[in-house]
């Protein structure tokens, strides 16, 4: 598919250059930098941009090749390339390191002057409590003193100390009740700090230090819950006495025991560090395992300490230091060789889209679209590199550009992420396969399902047959390439789900239009073909003639043929709004040009550019539409206006009686202005015959190329001869000689069936 060129535009771009050409005057003589000059530092810049961005993109690499477990056979000889030491497996390290922090014990402190301080506050709320129950005041006035001295008493308990007869053995009980509370010892703590001190701790009573069960403390959070349900126990018959105690506990029991949980976490931790992570050393060129050796526990333990340390060698040097800055340049200079593949293509054999800063940034796009995904893929460790969507930058430039570039970027995408995925030759040979194959899957398509279904079943079958080929050549085993088979169809469906997703917006953002969109707007449903084939049938005969031969004449020189085609459609949309001032469209012998003047009449005729180009913006035409409603008479002179002011006035300008232009800016508008001319002209000669449109054809399209119409659109000579050829069939189909039949006597017309109708 050929590339959907577009003119130079009012874009960001061209903003920018305006703003530097005021710029420059203002600059001194040594900033300015000349045009070709700031060019190439431009297409510098931005490669530099992105090799910079693509080469710290990706996280180190995965070295998958030594990720082999007990009881695998090893498909090569694996020798340690420096000496590293044997690490534990994380579990046993990790299993090991707890057993070291479970021997670590905790240091709780009792202070003996809590509980004399608890026990003096109990004799005294009791003494406090004898003496109001033997006062003379009123029953409420002892209420209201007992609960000035403990406020947290409910009234239920209160009632119960002051109106009970007998206090003794309520007495007796609370006092029991905080000997074993206090006795066991109240930690200042939660649950959940007291659980993790494990089975034991250490407690320091003055000089004494006791090994002691942790379960037989109570935390303080706890202390609510144990003195509800030792008062239970106490006082079974009375369950205000148990409420009554409960109360009184809770207010006035404080913990005993205290914790420095960070002293113990601190020794926990120093306690983990002092296992030893490694169990062993691997000397440089030491054999780890041998090719169709099956990996033993001891081999598998070499392994993983060799990725672990290639991993922290790679990750290190992502963090600076001279490792880091030769890395860095490594990296460059690998991406910047295999970049310059498609930026020397584009330099020698496209420089139409080497110099459109628009194309080269929509390829750049494109490229770091592809390496972002794949570092999304790479990131994830359970996910195999072959999910990688290597066949998106290659679909989404063969349907932008061409089939011929979209291959020039499978190759440079597919050596791009061979260097940043660590060098991996199988990842590189798939990606190579899958991404050229699915540039030439999209030719030739003509809908979006079409694409989707047809690219799917090529790219996933070429990855199946590219990753089982490269697996067998590693010496997988036949398990294996299985399960790597089966993420062939899944990069290529990821591949097409993404080029659906993101083709679309590509073409808003980069102002490119899709022979897909082509294709929608090829329906004589579209609104405004419909509204043409109704208000201006004429016209709508005319655009689809001009529509065919436009596409004959595109495949005659390898332009794009649908892209010519539907400029045809539309490229007179704006006789819409004068229909009957055009002469295709009159019905009647009166020409409404008779009445208006030159100038007038030529105004109407050119209005028809201009309000083409409105009703395209209105309905949202692409941009390609657009440009062909724009050029598609490009700076031609109205000669019939123009002859006749002058026959009316003289020394009339040729220049007030010229299209507006531009000029035809690609091969895709160039022919289809020749195929306007043509079309128009042949359809006014009085007796069409192959000798004289074959003669009008020629000369209509030396006429454009002798007036220059046709410089700007980089048609060649050979290109024209090519078209005229390709018109000829058309027209001579349709604007061939009818035969003329003789005259009929009245009788025998009426005996004789009607003759055969021809067109």
């Amino acid at each position: 598919m050929s590339r959907h060129r577009q003119p130079p535009m009012k874009t960001a771009s061209a903003i920018i250059a305006g703003i530097a050409k005021f710029l420059r005057p203002l600059l001194p003589a040594v900033l300015r930098i000349p045009a070709s000059q700031l060019f190439w530092l431009k297409r510098m810049a931005g490669a530099g941009v992105m090799l910079f961005a693509i080469a710290n993109l990706f996280s180190p690499a995965r070295h998958d090749e030594f990720d082999l477990k007990a009881g695998d056979v090893a498909s090569r000889d694996i020798y340690a390339p420096f000496s590293f030491p044997v690490l534990k497996h994380p579990d046993s390290l990790r299993a090991e390191q707890d057993q070291a922090a479970s021997r670590v014990l905790a240091i709780a402190y009792l202070d003996p002057e809590v509980r004399r301080a608890v026990s003096a506050d109990l004799d005294r709320f009791l003494i406090d409590l004898a003496g109001l129950r033997q006062s003379d005041d009123y029953l409420a006035e002892k209420e209201r003193a007992v609960n000035g001295r403990l406020p947290a008493l409910s009234s239920g308990s209160v009632s119960f100390l002051v109106s009970t007869p007998n206090l003794r053995p309520f007495q007796a009980g609370l006092r029991e009740l905080f000997a074993q509370a206090l006795g066991a010892g109240v930690v200042a703590a939660g649950d959940h700090d007291l659980a993790s001190l494990g089975a034991d701790l250490m407690l320091r009573d003055g000089e004494q230090i006791r090994r002691l069960p942790v379960s037989g403390f109570i935390a303080s959070e706890s202390l609510p819950l144990v003195l509800r349900v030792r008062s239970q126990t106490l006082f079974p018959g009375s369950a205000a006495a148990a409420r009554a105690s409960e109360e009184i506990g809770a207010a006035l029991i404080v913990p005993n025991v205290f914790l420095k949980l960070e002293d113990f976490r601190a020794a926990q931790a120093q306690a983990r560090l002092a296992v030893p992570a490694a169990v062993g050393q691997v000397v440089k060129g030491e054999l780890i395992v041998g090719i169709y050796q099956r990996v033993d526990p001891a081999a598998a333990r070499s392994l993983y300490s060799l990725k672990a340390r290639l991993e922290e060698i790679s990750l290190a040097s992502r963090r600076g230091g001279l490792r880091y800055f030769l890395t860095l340049l490594s990296k460059l200079l690998a991406l910047g060789f295999f970049l310059a593949i498609i930026g020397f293509y584009l330099h020698q054999f496209r420089p139409d889209i080497f110099r459109s800063d628009r194309a080269m940034l929509l390829i750049a796009a494109v490229i770091m679209t592809t390496m972002l995904c794949s570092w999304l893929v790479i990131s994830q460790r359970q996910l195999s590199p072959y999910l990688i969507p290597a066949a998106l930058a290659p679909m989404i430039t063969a349907l932008m550009f061409d089939i011929t570039l979209g291959t020039i970027m499978a190759v440079t995408a597919s050596l791009l992420l061979g260097v940043v995925t660590g060098l991996n030759f199988p990842l590189t040979v798939v990606a190579l396969v899958g991404g050229s194959v699915a540039s030439f899957a999209v030719k030739g398509l003509r809908s979006r399902l079409q694409f989707m279904v047809t690219s799917f079943l090529a790219v996933a079958v070429v990855n199946i047959l590219a990753i089982a080929a490269v697996e067998y050549l590693r010496l997988s085993s036949f398990q294996q390439i299985r399960q790597a088979v089966t993420w062939g169809p899944a990069g290529a469906a990821l591949s097409v789900v993404l080029v659906v997703v993101l083709l679309p917006l590509f073409e808003v953002v980069f102002r490119v239009t899709t022979d897909y969109t082509l294709l929608e707007l090829a329906d004589l449903d579209q609104p405004l073909l419909k509204r043409l084939s109704i208000e201006a049938t004429g016209t709508f005969q005319h655009s689809l003639l001009v529509g065919n031969l436009a596409e004959a004449a595109a495949k005659s020189i390898g332009a794009n043929s649908l892209q010519s085609r539907i400029m045809g459609y539309y490229h007179d949309i704006g006789k819409l709004t004068k229909p009957e001032y055009f002469i295709e469209n009159q019905m009647v012998s009166a020409n409404k040009h008779d009445s208006l003047q030159p100038k007038m009449s030529f105004l109407v005729l050119v209005s028809h550019v201009r309000d083409g180009l409105t009703l395209a913006r209105e309905h949202r035409l692409p941009m390609v539409l657009i440009d062909a409603i724009a050029q598609h008479h490009g700076t031609t002179l109205s000669k019939f206006f123009y002859g006749k002011a002058q026959k009316a006035s003289g020394g009339v300008s040729d220049s007030d009686y010229r299209y507006p232009g531009p000029r035809p800016q690609t091969k895709e508008t160039g022919l289809l202005m020749l195929a306007d001319v043509v079309e128009a002209t042949v359809r006014s000669m009085r007796d069409p015959n192959p000798v004289r449109i074959r003669r009008v054809v020629k000369a209509s399209i030396a006429d454009k190329a002798n007036e220059l119409e046709l410089d700007e659109s980089t048609l060649t000579l050979h290109d024209l001869n090519l078209a005229g050829e390709a018109f000829l069939p058309i027209l001579l189909s349709v604007f061939h000689q009818r035969i003329e039949y003789p005259a009929r006597e009245p009788a025998a017309a009426a005996a004789q069936p009607d003759p055969p109708r021809t067109t």
